[in-house]
């Protein structure tokens, strides 16, 4: 949506939901200035993905695409020259998909040629038809080509990208090629005011869709049921209260397949099928978020399918959840950790917590059976944001990250028979601080403590 499509939605001064179009011109600024003069960068958007002939799924588009230009559609590249005699220093020439009533009957509107122009800020814009003769010619007349031909992280290749590959290899021209993906990350990875804004919705709707999903489980549901009651509560939080505030429902969307794990299915970091039973006595892992205008939340919560914790499921949850709010208190940047240092230092405090209830584990069977994942990762426009980005450099204010301590007890032996079986992992997405008074938890809709969940869920 756009200020012209939707007015309700997106404010006369913003390109997208909750972003100026004065931040994605000083995205591309700053971008810019890290550049040789002469070079030209190449960004190509998403392509459709089919689950079958003619039957596609959602769109989303390439996040350092979104997060230079805004645009929300297809089968486009954006084409950046620093050319100092411009006003602005650049020129920014985008290759879109025009107009055509014959498709958009079938497909719905595009925004089309002009338009990149005249609402997202290019100083020229061709149909996309045009890219690759354009591409032969620039390309030719740039000191440097930044672009990422490779960089797919599974997602599918496209075509454009793959006629700029072979236009260089053809040309002899791959010397001047140059990586693109950490530039915009390290501008990704700093969140601004307005992005912080919009992720703090994020984890409010989700949070709320938590709470709404641990009041209505119960014994004898299926995981799939709970997913879509979390699904429909999340579109719900969305809604304006008697008309007073614009249904904003469309904005929001899965960000990922969620995790809704019960008894022995939570042993499995990433189980998504969700087809079990939900069963008494049992503990329930969801790790869920709703995206909103396109950047996501990613919160886990474990909870009692009946609604009280047993003893053992209660020590262990309160140890993970000790190991969790001392861990929370290290992110602020004047700490100077980074999160591989947080990381180490989490299993160190878990294997201290687990001695205290019984466990005589060693740090090898920590790393490797009970908790055999990073308690953190960068969020923003991706749920594992800025991937190429390392976690051993020192947290910097205004990053958000997720902090998500988990044990997973296996039926083995070497641990206490009471605590086999049991997984639980408890997640919270939080801003990275100057200070310790300045860490921001974004996640606090959703009820965390034994107490706030057990009050939640009581009936």
């Amino acid at each position: 949506p756009t200020h012209e499509t939707h007015p309700e939605l997106v404010a006369k001064d913003e390109l997208t939901p909750g972003i100026a179009k004065s931040e994605y011109e000083a995205r591309r600024q700053r971008l810019v200035s890290e550049m040789p003069d002469g070079s030209t960068l190449f960004l190509f958007s998403a392509c459709m993905h089919f689950v079958s002939p003619h039957v596609f799924h959602e769109f989303r588009q390439d996040s350092d695409f979104y997060y230079l230009t805004g645009w929300n559609e297809p089968d486009s590249v954006a084409v950046i020259q620093k050319t100092p005699h411009a006003d602005r220093g650049y020129t920014m020439t985008m290759f879109v998909r025009p107009k055509a009533p014959e498709k958009e009957l079938w497909e719905g509107p595009r925004s089309g040629v002009e338009a990149a122009v005249a609402v997202f800020g290019a100083d020229e814009a061709r149909p996309i038809s045009k890219f690759r003769d354009y591409a032969a010619r620039i390309a030719a007349d740039s000191t440097g080509i930044y672009a990422d031909l490779d960089r797919e992280h599974g997602i599918a290749r496209s075509s454009h990208r793959r006629d700029l590959q072979q236009l260089l290899k053809r040309s002899n021209m791959g010397a001047r090629l140059r990586p693109l993906t950490q530039l915009v990350q390290q501008g990704r990875l700093i969140k601004s005011p307005a992005e912080i804004r919009l992720m703090r919705e994020a984890s409010r709707v989700s949070g709320a869709a938590f709470a709404e999903t641990m009041r209505f489980c119960r014994p004898g549901l299926c995981e799939s049921t709970l997913q879509a009651t979390f699904a429909h509560a999340s579109k719900m939080a969305l809604v304006g209260a008697g008309g007073e505030v614009a249904d904003r429902s469309t904005l929001g969307r899965p960000a990922y397949v969620p995790v809704f794990a019960s008894g022995e299915h939570a042993l499995c970091m990433h189980y998504v099928l969700n087809q079990g039973p939900v069963k008494d006595g049992d503990l329930l892992l969801i790790d869920a978020g709703t995206e909103y205008a396109a950047y996501a939340a990613d919160i886990t919560r474990t909870i009692p399918v009946n609604g009280r914790f047993s003893e053992p499921q209660r020590d262990l949850y309160s140890a993970l959840l000790s190991v969790q709010k001392q861990i929370i208190k290290l992110c602020y940047a004047d700490s100077g950790y980074s999160l591989n240092e947080i990381h180490r230092y989490s299993t160190s405090l878990l294997a201290v917590e687990l001695k205290q209830i019984g466990f005589r584990a060693a740090d090898r069977d920590i790393d490797r059976h009970l908790f055999p994942h990073h308690i953190s990762h960068y969020l923003g426009l991706d749920v594992h944001d800025t991937v190429d980005m390392t976690r051993s450099q020192r947290l910097r204010a205004n990053m958000v990250v997720t902090v998500e301590p988990g044990i997973y007890v296996p039926y083995n032996d070497k641990f206490p028979k009471a605590f086999q079986g049991i997984g639980i992992r408890i997640e919270d997405n939080i801003v990275i601080g100057q200070t310790e008074a300045d860490i921001e938890n974004l996640s606090t809709h959703a009820p965390k403590s034994i107490s706030d969940i057990e009050a939640c869920m009581a009936r």
